[in-house]
């Protein structure tokens, strides 16, 4: 049963993993191998592939274990096992109850994955509170739940983190997802952001973007369409806008370089 204190236990536990991530990718900053989160991750994609439930949950917490112990912080792996363990009952239940497919799940961790990996403590850290904030939303989303995430914002963020590549227009996400009018919700973007709620879809994409470019092979075209571009020629366009350079200059420049910040993420 969804209650307030399981919510209370889930922001406890996204506190706890922000600061493990932040302080893992340091390490790797550092020199620290991510070898083992790497091959959790792994093992990750081979149970979402065979769709073992079971198997996910338990692969899961493996990952999310090695985040913490990557970190190093005495102490921080007993707090995080208490707090996991109040919740793990819960979790195991709504990943059998609310993921038919695995697939988007797992491709939740890897912006998380990605950025400990990269070494970038504060990319880490925004992409461990954001995975959490969106799994949450996609808990109210599947059960109906709709006082599950926190406020218009937070709730309109969270939706976008796992549907960005998807066409979203402002009236439509303010009154299925925020419950709130649009120009209430386009006001918060603007204030608390400090990106219109346009750009801020944009930032997002071509943050994923860079992700892709850095990090695979795949041509320009499917990297456009990978983050929501249909036509490949508005994407160089925008990307060339916001980073001074072609995609494919920028993949060879970059590629073994450090990610750029994203822009700012909603605040609690």
């Amino acid at each position: 049963m969804r209650t307030p204190s399981i919510k209370s236990v889930t922001d406890l536990r996204a506190t706890l993993e922000g600061f493990a991530s932040r302080h893992a990718a340091s390490r790797v900053s550092a020199g620290a191998s991510p070898h083992r989160l790497l091959d959790g991750f792994g093992r990750m994609q081979q149970v979402t592939e065979s769709n073992d439930h079971g198997q996910f949950a338990a692969a899961d917490r493996d990952l999310h274990q090695s985040i913490i112990e990557l970190a190093g912080v005495p102490g921080l792996k007993d707090a995080w096992q208490a707090v996991f363990g109040e919740q793990d009952a819960f979790r195991i239940q709504t990943i059998r109850d609310c993921w038919p497919d695995l697939s988007v799940l797992f491709e939740s961790h890897r912006p998380l994955v990605d950025a400990i990996a990269a070494g970038q403590p504060d990319q880490a850290e925004d992409a461990a509170i954001a995975h959490l904030d969106a799994v949450w939303y996609r808990l109210a989303d599947a059960t109906d739940d709709q006082p599950l995430p926190r406020d218009p914002l937070s709730r309109a963020c969270a939706y976008l983190a796992f549907h960005f590549h998807h066409a979203v227009h402002l009236p439509q996400l303010a009154e299925e997802i925020a419950g709130c009018s649009s120009g209430h919700l386009a006001r918060r973007f603007r204030e608390e952001i400090g990106l219109g709620f346009s750009d801020y879809l944009i930032e997002l994409r071509l943050q994923k973007a860079v992700q892709l470019l850095q990090r695979s092979n795949r041509t320009i075209q499917h990297v456009a369409s990978q983050v929501g571009y249909t036509d490949p020629s508005r994407f160089a366009t925008h990307f060339r806008r916001r980073f001074g350079k072609t995609p494919s200059a920028f993949r060879e420049k970059y590629s073994d370089s450090r990610l750029i910040r994203p822009v700012g993420t909603a605040s609690s």
